[in-house]
């Protein structure tokens, strides 16, 4: 039993130590459009987007890796083995978790009044999709992306008459809460060694708040261009 238990162990720790992980940094740039309506309803577009940071970093790994399942005699491992097109397959898709920060800017003017909008937000990412190989070290994600936001500073800035008044958004009910986000991520990766690539992204995003009659409501979709480095550990 013992010796069984050793056997068990042995074969656990092999499979950790091959099992393919990767980590992956981003650093970009935003361009936020404010949807904002109303309590009325009406659709308020004299709110521009303005440039804001975007960086992330994130966990990624393949749903099913072909390599791990070798030294594994699982359930999992012998159904693959039956259903080898399959595991294929599953083998292109990969999820990620991760954590980012984000600038979600805006400016704009109404009756001689300018608006500025600076606020930096703190959240959580997770992203699924395949990554396919296209040509010579070149390769292609594609992953829906589901997240939260959370501003953790905020100031709008009013500009009239050369004086500048600022308000804490912190208090803002279209600001404040937790802000969920869908959208999806297009990556093109070109590998530069066996572990480690680079690669471009673009991404886009929206919350999610629905309108209601007599409240105004208020959306932030950002689009972002971002430049990442991914390493692998095997």
């Amino acid at each position: 039993m013992i010796k069984n238990l050793y056997f068990i162990a042995l074969f656990a720790c092999v499979s950790i130590q091959i099992q393919a992980q990767h980590w992956k940094w981003t650093v970009g740039l935003n361009s936020t459009d404010y949807q904002y309506k109303s309590s009325t309803g009406d659709v308020i577009d004299y709110i521009k987007p303005l440039g804001g940071v975007h960086a992330s970093f994130r966990y990624n790994k393949e749903l099913v890796d072909t390599t791990d399942l070798i030294s594994k005699f699982s359930k999992t491992a012998i159904f693959f083995g039956n259903h080898q097109k399959l595991a294929k397959i599953a083998s292109l898709f990969r999820y990620e978790l991760g954590v980012n920060i984000n600038q979600f800017n805006a400016t704009g003017d109404i009756q001689n009044i300018i608006l500025n909008y600076q606020t930096n937000f703190i959240g959580l990412h997770a992203a699924f999709g395949p990554e396919l190989k296209i040509y010579k070290g070149f390769s292609i994600a594609v992953q829906g992306n589901l997240g939260a936001q959370k501003l953790f500073t905020g100031v709008q800035t009013q500009i009239s008459n050369s004086k500048n008044i600022n308000y804490n958004l912190a208090d803002n009910e279209n600001f404040s809460p937790i802000h969920m986000m869908l959208g999806y991520n297009i990556e093109i990766h070109k590998l530069l060694t066996d572990k480690t690539s680079m690669f471009i992204s673009y991404q886009k995003n929206t919350t999610l708040h629905g309108w209601t009659e007599g409240k105004p409501s208020l959306n932030f979709t950002p689009t972002s261009l971002s430049i990442g480095l991914k390493i692998s550990k095997f």
